[in-house]
């Protein structure tokens, strides 16, 4: 087997479980998929080069354990009893997991960021005050993804910090641990080949939420651990974070592979729309070698960038009527090094100065819903339409999101 060989899963934003689980099968030549309500689990063979380029994924974890949701109760005791039995059992197994992530740790180097290394207190303080604009936005782009994975939760109850991590994308609960050695006459099982610092980092929703606390559940996982393997908590710079999700689909408990989400693009200097909507838009549009790409309201240029790192054959064309978006775009352009693959012109997409018949197809992310409160400019989405179908192909696909329609004999909604 491979040292990436494993057991997987890959959180998703509502609606795009779809798109991950038939990216996981086609990128990574992945068995086993199963996709549930905002998660996709899978196993794969796949190096860190292969599985970070992932573009539907919002964050990827080594899968330690998947069983049913707990029985709920009012006894609380009863309830920590048969969490702490769930993560303390198989012991071997755990370790055979960790051995994995170990694997892939030295297959990604000490320069890159799988999961959390150590770093000396000097050199951690100096990255942060030289990467807090980053960060910022990190943390931004990581309460859209709490917002999309609670939402793709139906009937679930999901609290959203005011201030999330930068490093983390869900709301999480990071417990202080006391050494139960101190209090307890057990002596934990150490392993001197596979001795971490650790965190546990906790999602609770659902019907057990109502009766413990991410916090309740992330001290007693930590205890568990803590006594099973005689590791050492450390909430600020651990080795290895264990993640935890219950719920009333099912337990989940893993290990994130990368520090920052794979929906967070080295390339996207100004974010726009979520990058694994842009790449999930673009895959519908089928584009191949030496097609025409048009995005006639394309903002910040997501969509194209997404569009012409995956298909870098195409030739692409984003227009916008806001000099500032533009400008955005542009910098964002230049950062993911497409400036020969993509086009940008100033124009309302009412009245487009180009040629009939000059595209073959149109991708764009139509503002019009929740984020732009726009209620007199909709009744120009007809006109837009008949514009759109001016300058493509006769059977040209059109993908916009809010809209899908095909150019056949004129424009179907």
């Amino acid at each position: 087997m491979a040292a990436g060989g494993g057991r997987y899963f890959c959180t998703a934003g509502r609606g795009l479980e779809p798109f991950l689980a038939r990216e996981v099968r086609a990128r990574l030549g992945a068995t086993e998929v199963d996709c549930v309500s905002g998660k996709v689990f899978f196993s794969t063979e796949a190096e860190p080069g292969e599985l970070r380029r992932l573009r539907a994924g919002e964050r990827l974890f080594l899968l330690l354990k998947k069983h049913p949701p707990l029985v709920v109760s009012r006894n609380k005791g009863k309830m920590l009893h048969e969490l702490k039995s769930l993560v303390v059992e198989e012991p071997k197994y755990w370790l055979d997991v960790i051995s994995i992530w170990r694997n892939l740790h030295g297959c990604e180097g000490k320069k890159d960021d799988v999961s959390q290394e150590n770093q000396s207190p000097l050199k951690r303080k100096s990255e942060e005050e030289t990467t807090i604009a980053t960060k910022r936005q990190e943390t931004e782009q990581a309460r859209e993804t709490v917002s999309e994975e609670c939402q793709a939760e139906a009937g679930e109850r999901c609290v959203v910090p005011e201030r999330a991590s930068d490093q983390d994308c869900r709301t999480e609960s990071k417990t202080f641990l006391e050494d139960p050695s101190r209090s307890s006459g057990e002596k934990p099982i150490v392993n001197e080949q596979l001795s971490f610092s650790f965190r546990v980092s906790c999602r609770c929703s659902g019907a057990i939420a109502k009766i413990l606390t991410s916090q309740e559940i992330g001290r007693a996982v930590g205890i568990a651990l803590m006594k099973q393997f005689g590791w050492q908590a450390d909430l600020r710079d651990p080795d290895l974070e264990i993640f935890v999700h219950l719920n009333d689909i099912h337990s989940v408990v893993g290990i994130p592979l990368f520090r920052l989400p794979l929906a967070n693009r080295e390339y996207i200097k100004t974010a726009g729309l979520r990058s694994t909507v842009a790449w999930a838009m673009a895959s519908l549009a089928e584009i191949s070698a030496g097609v025409f790409v048009l995005d006639p309201m394309c903002g910040l240029g997501t969509i194209l960038l997404e569009a012409a790192k995956e298909w870098p054959e195409a030739c692409y064309w984003g227009a916008d009527i806001s000099d500032s978006q533009l400008e955005g775009a542009d910098v964002n352009i230049r950062a993911a090094g497409l400036m020969d693959k993509i086009e940008l012109l100033k124009a309302s997409v009412k009245a487009l100065p180009l040629p009939s018949e000059s595209f073959d197809a149109v991708i764009s992310d139509i503002p019009f819903g929740k984020k732009f409160k726009i209620t007199k400019d909709i009744q120009l989405l007809p006109d837009i339409l008949q514009e759109m179908e001016r300058y493509v192909w006769p059977l040209t696909c059109f993908d916009m999101l809010g809209v899908w329609c095909k150019c056949h004999d004129g424009l179907q909604s």
